[in-house]
C-alpha cells in the first residue's frame, strides 16, 4: 500500500513521460553498453574479465536489490523514492562517464544497478497513483511494458550510434540531461504520495543474497585469471557456498523473507523460474557475446555491430505480445519448450562461420534467438504468478524475474571465463603452428587475453587474424554451452510447465494470465533482469 493519492487533477502528460523515462533509462543501460566494450577495452586497457565485470556490475546489483527495490521506494513515497534513485542513478553515469580505468567504471556500472533496482519497480507503481481508473491504468502498463522491453532491445542500437559518433563515454553521458530533465519534471508535475513506513525490509536476506551472489561470480569471473585453485578463488567459493546456505536458512525461517523460498514448493513455479534463470544465463548474456563476435570476429565498428543487433529486437517486440494468444491455444508447456528450442537453434547457427564469413549469413540466428525469447518468456512469467495465491504475486513476479537477471550474472562469468580459456588455449596452438616458441606464444596469448599489447618480435604472420579466428573459437564454444542450457531447459517446460492454463488458480494450477501482459520487463517487478 502506498498510501492515497494526493491530488488526480495535478496528473496530465508530463507526468506520464516523466514516469516512462525514468524506467527507460534504467532498462536502457542493462544492454547499451554491449557494443561500447572493445571501445573500452582499448581506451582502458581492460582485461577480458574486466569487461565482463563492466556487464555485470550492472546486472548484479540490480537483481540483487530488485527484491527490496519497491519496498524502498513505498517507505519513501513513491514520487521521493523515484527522485532519489534517478538521482543516484545521474551520480552512476556520472562516475562511468568520467572513468579514468576499468575499476572506476565497474564501480559506476554499481551504482548504476543499485539505482536501477528502485527505480524501475518505483515507476511501475506511480503508474497507480497517475492513472485516471482501472482502464487508464491498464493501458498506461501496456504502454510501459512495450517501452521497457523495446528499451533493452534497442540499447545496443543506441548505444552503437553514440559511441560510433561521439565515443563510448557518451551513453553514460546522455544519462545526465535527461535524467536531471526528469528530475525537475517529477519535482514539479507529479503529486507526492503517502509513504508505508511499515514494510519491514529483510537486511540479513538483502545481505547475505548480495554477498553469494557477488562472491560466486567474482570466483567464476577471476578464476582463470588467478587460478582456480588460488586460496583467493578457493576462498571465494567457499564464502559463497556459506552465504547461499545461511541466505536459505534465514529464508525458510523469517515471516516475511525477501525471496518467498516455500513457493518453490509448487512444482509449475519452480520450473518457471529455472527456465528464467537458464534464459538469463544462455539468452540474455547472448547480448554480451554478441557484441564481441560481430566486432572483435566480423570487425564491424560500433554501428554497425548495434544495427546488428536489429533482428533479434525486431523479432523479440513482435513476438513478446503474439505469444499471448499462442498461449491460450497450446498452453504453456510446448509454447515455452518451442520457444527454448528455437532460442537455442538460434544461438548453434551463430557457431556455423568464422572470420570471413558474413553477417548475413547469422542474421537468421540473431532473429531466432529474438522469436525464441519472445514466444518463451511471457508465458513463463505468466505461469509464475498463476501458480501461487493473488497475495502472493508480488513476491512470485520479483522472484522470477530476479531469477533471470541472477542467471544473466552467472551466465556472463561462466561462460566468459569459456570463451577467454578457449580463445588463450586456441591461440596458443595457432602460434605454434606458425613457428611461434614458447615462452612467447603463451605471453602473447595471455597479453591479448588481458587487453594488453604484444610484442612477438621476428614475427611476420597476420596475427590479428589469427586473433581473430581465437575469438571465434571461443565463440562457438560459448554459444555451443548456450545451446545445449538452452534445449534442456525446454525440457524442463515439458515436464514442469501446464499443457493448458486452468482457471482455478490460487495454489498449484496456474490461472490463464495473459502472458502479452508479462513480459520480463512488466511489472510483475513485483516488487523483474538484459
Amino acid at each position: 500500500m502506498t498510501g492515497p493519492e494526493t491530488g488526480h487533477r495535478k496528473h496530465g502528460p508530463l507526468s506520464t513521460i516523466a514516469v516512462f523515462v525514468a524506467a527507460f533509462l534504467a532498462m536502457l543501460d542493462l544492454s547499451i553498453s554491449a557494443v561500447a566494450l572493445p571501445a573500452i577495452r582499448e581506451d582502458l586497457n581492460a582485461s577480458l574479465s574486466g569487461l565482463q565485470w563492466m556487464f555485470d556490475a550492472y546486472t548484479l546489483c540490480f537483481a540483487s536489490l530488485l527484491l527490496v527495490g519497491g519496498l524502498i521506494s513505498d517507505r519513501l513515497g513513491h514520487r521521493t523514492g523515484l527522485i532519489a534513485s534517478l538521482g543516484l542513478f545521474v551520480v552512476g553515469s556520472a562516475l562511468c562517464a568520467l572513468a579514468p580505468s576499468a575499476g572506476t567504471l565497474i564501480a559506476g556500472r554499481a551504482v548504476q544497478g543499485a539505482a536501477a533496482a528502485m527505480l524501475v519497480p518505483g515507476s511501475m507503481a506511480m503508474i497507480a497513483q497517475i492513472s485516471r481508473d482501472d482502464a487508464h491504468r491498464a493501458r498506461l502498463i501496456g504502454i510501459w511494458s512495450g517501452l521497457s522491453g523495446a528499451a533493452i532491445a534497442l540499447g545496443p542500437v543506441v548505444g552503437g550510434g553514440l559511441v560510433e559518433v561521439l565515443g563510448w563515454r557518451s551513453i553514460f553521458w546522455i544519462n545526465l540531461p535527461i535524467g536531471v530533465a526528469v528530475i525537475v519534471l517529477l519535482a514539479t508535475v507529479v503529486p507526492a504520495a503517502a509513504r508505508n513506513p511499515q514494510g519491514r525490509i529483510d537486511v540479513p536476506g538483502l545481505l547475505l543474497g548480495a554477498l553469494w551472489s557477488a562472491a560466486l561470480a567474482y570466483a567464476v569471473i577471476e578464476g582463470n585469471v588467478q587460478g582456480w585453485t588460488s586460496p583467493v578463488i578457493v576462498g571465494a567459493f567457499v564464502v559463497a557456498v556459506a552465504a547461499l546456505v545461511a541466505f536459505l536458512i534465514v529464508e525458510f525461517r523469517l515471516a516475511h523473507p525477501m525471496m518467498p523460498v516455500r513457493l518453490f514448493g509448487q512444482r509449475a513455479f519452480a520450473a518457471a523460474n529455472l527456465i528464467s534463470f537458464a534464459m538469463g544465463f544462455a539468452l540474455s548474456s547472448s547480448f554480451y557475446f554478441l557484441s564481441l563476435l560481430l566486432q572483435e570476429v566480423l570487425g564491424y565498428g560500433p554501428l554497425g555491430a548495434g544495427l546488428g543487433f536489429l533482428p533479434a529486437a525486431i523479432a523479440l517486440t513482435v513476438m513478446a505480445p503474439l505469444s499471448g494468444r499462442l498461449f491460450a491455444r497450446l498452453g504453456a508447456g510446448p509454447l515455452v519448450a518451442g520457444g527454448l528450442l528455437l532460442g537455442a537453434l538460434g544461438l548453434f547457427g551463430l557457431t556455423i562461420g568464422g572470420v570471413d564469413t558474413p553477417y548475413l549469413q547469422y542474421s537468421w540466428a540473431v532473429a531466432l534467438i529474438g522469436v525464441g525469447w519472445g514466444a518463451a518468456l511471457p508465458p513463463t512469467n505468466a505461469v509464475a504468478l498463476g501458480a501461487v495465491p493473488p497475495q502472493q504475486a508480488g513476491a512470485a513476479a520479483g522472484t522470477v524475474e530476479t531469477a533471470m537477471q541472477f542467471g544473466t550474472v552467472v551466465g556472463i562469468a561462466v561462460l566468459g571465463t569459456v570463451q577467454a580459456t578457449g580463445l588463450t588455449s586456441d591461440l596458443r596452438d595457432r602460434l605454434a603452428g606458425v613457428g611461434v616458441a614458447e615462452p612467447l606464444r603463451g605471453q602473447a596469448a595471455d597479453q591479448i587475453a588481458a587487453g594488453q599489447s604484444q610484442d612477438l618480435s621476428g614475427f611476420t604472420g597476420d596475427l590479428e587474424r589469427l586473433t581473430a579466428q581465437a575469438f571465434t573459437h571461443g565463440l562457438e564454444l560459448v554459444f555451443v554451452i548456450g545451446a545445449v542450457v538452452v534445449g534442456l531447459s525446454a525440457l524442463v517446460a515439458l515436464v514442469g510447465l501446464p499443457r493448458r492454463a486452468r482457471p482455478d488458480a490460487g495454489g498449484g494450477e496456474p490461472s490463464p494470465v495473459d502472458p502479452s501482459a508479462v513480459s520480463h520487463d512488466t511489472e510483475n517487478m513485483g516488487s523483474p533482469a538484459p
